[in-house]
C-alpha cells in the first residue's frame, strides 16, 4: 500500500511539472495584456489544486505503517539545504505575522504577486519535487523542449517575426513571457540546461539535441535585449571553463560552445546588414556582440578546436591536465580585473574626472545612472532598510511590501516620486537587497544559505554524478543574474523547481 501511494505521489509530480513547465510557460490568454496577472492567477490555481490533492495523499503516505520508520527516515535524511529552506519558510511566517500591511503581503503587490503565500508555494514545490520525483521518466529532455519552443519564438520576435498573434505586441515584449527583463529571468535558468548537457553528456543523440538547443539559446541571449543576459552567459561559460579541464573531451565541447555563440552572432550580423530594420531592439552590448569582436574570437576558437583535435591524435590520456594552470591564471585575471575596476570606480566616484578619458564612461561612476539606473534603485533599497525599526531590520516589512512601505514614509516617498516620476518602484532591481527589505537580514541570510548549501553539495556530488554540475550552474546563473534583476512570478518558481530536482538527484544518488 505504501509503495502504491508513493507511485501516486510520483505521478502527481509528473503532472505538476507538465502543467508548470509547458502549460504555464505558454499560457497567455489575452496576449500581452495583463500577462503577469494571468500567469500569476494560473500559477496560484495550479498550486492550490496541487496542494489540495497532494497534501492529503502525502500525509496518508507517511501515516501508513510502519509509521515510525517513515518519520525517522524522513528526519534522518534532512539536508543542509532542507534546513535553510525551512528557516526561509519560518522567517517568511514571522515577517508576515509582524507586517503592517498583511493584505499586501499575503499575495503581493499588483503586477508582481511575490507575496507570502506565493513563497509558501515555492517552498512547497521544492519539497514536493525533491521527495516524490522518482526519476523513472527523465524530465530534462521535456524541460528543454518546452524552453526551446519559447526561445525560438523569442528569437523570431527579436527580428520582428511574430508567428503567433499576441495582443499589444511591441519590442518590449517577447515570446510568451511578456517584458524583456521577465523573459531574461526565465532564460537565465533554462539556457544553462542545454550548454551544460552538451559538455557533459556522452549520448550522441542527446548531444545533438542539446547542441541545437544551445545554438538557439545562446543566439537569443545575444539579441534578447537585456544586458543581464550577457552576465549570465559569462558566468556559466567561466564555470564550464573550469569544469572542462577534467577531460579533454569536455574542453573540446567547451570550445564548440564558444564557436556556436560567436557563429550565431555573426549570422545575426549578416541578417541585420541585409535588413537594418529587422532587429526590433538593440543595446550597446548587443552591437558589440554582433560586431568584429565575436568574429575575431570565432577564428581563435576554431583554431584552438582544430589544435585540440590534433592533440588527441598525438597524445595519450588526458593531455588537457597539463594545462590546468590556465584555469588558475584565468581566475586570477578575472579577480584582478574586478579589483582594478572597483578601485577605479571608487576613485572616479569620489573625485569625478580623475581617470582622464575613462571618466566619460558611466560604468566608472557610481551614481544614479550606473548600471541602467541600478545605482539609484540599490541606494533606494538601502535607504528603505535604514529607515526600519530593529524588528523590521531582522524580519523585514513583509513579502512584496517594498513599495507600500516606502511610499507611506514622507521622506522616502518624496525621494521616490522625484526619482521615478510617473512610475512606482516596487523592488531594488537586486534580489538580495529586495529580500533584505521584504524579509529582513534573517530572511536574506536564509535565502543565500539555500543557494550556497545546494551549490556546494551539488559540486561535491558531481564527482559521482556529473549532471549535478548542471543544477549547480543553474543556481549560479540565476543568483548572479538576479543581483541586477528581480524575483518575479515567471522565473522564481522555476528556480525552486530546479532546487528540488537537484536535491532529488542528490538523494537518489545517495541511495544508489
Amino acid at each position: 500500500m505504501k509503495h502504491i501511494m508513493r507511485l501516486i505521489c510520483g505521478m502527481g509530480v509528473y503532472l505538476f511539472l507538465f502543467c508548470f513547465v509547458v502549460v504555464y510557460s505558454l499560457y497567455a490568454p489575452e496576449g500581452y495584456i495583463q500577462i503577469a496577472t494571468h500567469k500569476y492567477l494560473f500559477f496560484r490555481k495550479l498550486c492550490l489544486i496541487t496542494a489540495g490533492v497532494m497534501i492529503p495523499l502525502i500525509m496518508l503516505y507517511y501515516i501508513i505503517p510502519p509509521i515510525g520508520k517513515s518519520w525517522r527516515k524522513m528526519i534522518r535524511h534532512i539536508s543542509t539545504t532542507d534546513i535553510y529552506m525551512l528557516l526561509f519558510l519560518l522567517i517568511n511566517i514571522i515577517s508576515f505575522l509582524g507586517t503592517k500591511f498583511p493584505e499586501e503581503a499575503l499575495w503581493g503587490t499588483s503586477g508582481w504577486y511575490m507575496g507570502f503565500a506565493v513563497h509558501v508555494f515555492f517552498v512547497g514545490i521544492y519539497f514536493f519535487i525533491s521527495r516524490f520525483y522518482d526519476g523513472r521518466i527523465d524530465v530534462l529532455p521535456f524541460l528543454m523542449a518546452a524552453a526551446f519552443l519559447i526561445f525560438l519564438w523569442g528569437l523570431l520576435n527579436r527580428f520582428s517575426i511574430y508567428p503567433i498573434d499576441m495582443q499589444y505586441e511591441n519590442e518590449q515584449f517577447i515570446s510568451s513571457m511578456g517584458n524583456i527583463n521577465w523573459f531574461c529571468g526565465f532564460w537565465s535558468i533554462f539556457f544553462v540546461t542545454g550548454v551544460v548537457v552538451y559538455v557533459l553528456c556522452e549520448k550522441r543523440w542527446m548531444r545533438i539535441y542539446s547542441g541545437i538547443f544551445s545554438i538557439t539559446a545562446l543566439g537569443l541571449g545575444a539579441v534578447e535585449g537585456s544586458d543581464s543576459a550577457f552576465l549570465s552567459m559569462a558566468v556559466v561559460f567561466f564555470f564550464l571553463f573550469f569544469l572542462s579541464f577534467q577531460k579533454t573531451e569536455y574542453m573540446k565541447r567547451w570550445l564548440e560552445l564558444g564557436i556556436f555563440y560567436c557563429a550565431s552572432c555573426q549570422v545575426m550580423r549578416v541578417i541585420v546588414k541585409l535588413d537594418k530594420e529587422s532587429l526590433s531592439m538593440d543595446t550597446t552590448t548587443m552591437w558589440i556582440m554582433l560586431g568584429n569582436l565575436t568574429l575575431v574570437v570565432l577564428i581563435i576558437l576554431c583554431a584552438l578546436r582544430i589544435l585540440a583535435g590534433r592533440g588527441d591524435k598525438h597524445s595519450e590520456g588526458e593531455w588537457i591536465w597539463k594545462w590546468k594552470w590556465l584555469r588558475y591564471a584565468a581566475a586570477g585575471f578575472v579577480i584582478g580585473a574586478a579589483i582594478i575596476y572597483l578601485i577605479l570606480l571608487v576613485l572616479n566616484t569620489r573625485a569625478p574626472g580623475s581617470l582622464g578619458f575613462l571618466s566619460k564612461y558611466s560604468i566608472f561612476l557610481f551614481d544614479g545612472h550606473w548600471g541602467s539606473a541600478r545605482g539609484t534603485t540599490w541606494r533606494d533599497g538601502f535607504a528603505i532598510y535604514q529607515s526600519f525599526s530593529w524588528r523590521e531590520r531582522l524580519f523585514g516589512a513583509g513579502q512584496d511590501c517594498f513599495a507600500i512601505y516606502a511610499y507611506q514614509v514622507p521622506e522616502l516617498s518624496a525621494r521616490l516620486v522625484e526619482e521615478w516620476p510617473g512610475s512606482r518602484l516596487t523592488n531594488a532591481h537586486n534580489e538580495c537587497i529586495t529580500y533584505l527589505v521584504n524579509i529582513g537580514i534573517f530572511g536574506l541570510l536564509a535565502f543565500i544559505g539555500i543557494f550556497w548549501s545546494s551549490f556546494k553539495r551539488l559540486l561535491e556530488k558531481a564527482k559521482k554524478e556529473p549532471l549535478c554540475y548542471m543544477y549547480a550552474a543553474i543556481l549560479l546563473s540565476y543568483f548572479i543574474h538576479n543581483q541586477f534583476s528581480f524575483s518575479q512570478i515567471l522565473s522564481t518558481p522555476y528556480i525552486f523547481m530546479m532546487l528540488g530536482l537537484g536535491e532529488n538527484l542528490m538523494r537518489r544518488e545517495a541511495k544508489s
